[in-house]
């Protein structure tokens, strides 16, 4: 809680950062406005680790001499005693207390959701909303035909055709909107098999979204660097070019990544780790339909289907054993001898008396079956 301080009436020495009294310790070689940038950065550094840990490694000196002007200053307000450590164990101890307290709650209320989970309803929650989605969608696109924002040069006729079924589409779904509403209620009170409403899925999708964008970060700003140094070290062209584009897809990933802004649970898709204005029908700007939907789930299940029908049919082919490739009867290398060249020639026409002598790799004589003969 912010204090009001008179300034001139501070002893000598003593600061005030608005919050709290400060002074120099003894040895003290930084500036009162030294430290407050130093706590305000380390502040900083600190909140922002969950979502931008990254920081506090490309930071480390500047934490790290953040830390050292910190540790030259103390507390001055008159009385001031640090907490000791066993009321700080009584503190922790509290905490521990109040957090096992809470668990329990909401085990009690998972246990007691669990009573009134209904499957037809949760199913239409997931189709409501993808009718939401898609209504959106086929609203702004519908006004964009009728404008003639979108596709300026069409032709009227097939302009007419397409506002035609983009009204009966918006229709449909306005339709089934108002058929799922009453059967849904309140989405936010939808409990799902687990016995969680939506809000309590939100944190775990947070967190398994935060897990996945700070290891995608990661692992593109390892990759940059040594795909930089392929594109300088790479002569032919083609492949050049390759590396380049692979080089700006993974820089605009990393960018957009990079790019987004701090996020809580309320703002994320409660049935997939996805933010939750992240989700639509056209990709860019969005990243695609929620996995959950019924719809669009049934959709990419034909879709894997018909992809393992190909892989098998692909392994059923490749499992056909190929010919065997002709092979000659003897081969007989250069260099040898005239007499012994001679002497094996006899000898191969004794066992082979229908062969016929062909030049093969390496200046090799090859002994083949008779032309038409196998």
């Amino acid at each position: 809680m912010t204090t009001t301080v008179d300034l001139a009436a501070l002893p000598k020495g003593v600061y005030s950062d608005g919050t709290y009294l400060w002074r120099a310790k003894s040895g003290a070689t930084s500036t009162f406005e030294d430290s407050v940038a130093a706590r305000e950065l380390f502040i900083d550094l600190h909140a922002d680790e969950f979502w931008n840990p990254w920081r506090m490694e490309e930071q480390a000196a500047e934490l790290e001499r953040a830390q050292r002007i910190m540790r030259e200053w103390e507390r001055a307000e008159p009385g001031f005693r640090r907490k000791t450590k066993r009321q700080l164990e009584a503190e922790m101890a509290r905490w521990d207390r109040e957090f096992e307290r809470k668990r329990a709650k909401r085990e009690q209320q998972r246990q007691d959701n669990l009573k009134r989970y209904e499957p037809e309803r949760e199913q239409a929650r997931l189709a409501m909303l993808e009718h939401q989605c898609a209504l959106a969608y086929g609203t702004e696109e519908l006004a964009k035909m009728r404008s003639g924002e979108a596709f300026p040069a069409m032709d009227p006729k097939r302009r007419a055709h397409r506002v035609a079924e983009l009204k009966a589409a918006v229709a449909g779904h306005q339709s089934a909107i108002e058929q799922l509403a009453p059967v849904v209620d309140d989405p936010e009170n939808v409990v799902d098999a687990n016995g969680y409403l939506p809000r309590d899925r939100r944190h775990s999708t947070l967190f398994r979204y935060r897990e996945r964008r700070i290891a995608e970060v990661r692992q593109t700003r390892d990759e940059l660097p040594k795909l930089q140094a392929q594109i300088k070290t790479t002569e032919d062209r083609q492949e050049r070019s390759k590396l380049k584009v692979r080089h700006d897809i993974m820089k605009w990933r990393l960018d957009k990544l990079l790019a987004v802004p701090r996020l809580e649970a309320e703002d994320m898709c409660a049935d997939c780790p996805t933010p939750a204005n992240k989700h639509g029908y056209v990709t860019p700007p969005s990243d695609g339909p929620c996995p959950a939907w019924p719809a669009w789930n049934a959709r990419m299940k034909e879709v894997r289907a018909m992809l393992a029908r190909m892989a098998e049919a692909n392994r059923a082919r490749h499992a056909i054993p190929a010919p065997p490739k002709p092979e000659p009867l003897a081969v007989m290398p250069s260099g040898l001898p005239i007499a012994q060249v001679v002497q094996r020639l006899q000898e191969l026409q004794q066992q082979y008396p229908d062969a016929e002598v062909r030049r093969g790799r390496a200046n090799r004589w090859e002994l083949w079956p008779a032309s038409g003969k196998s």
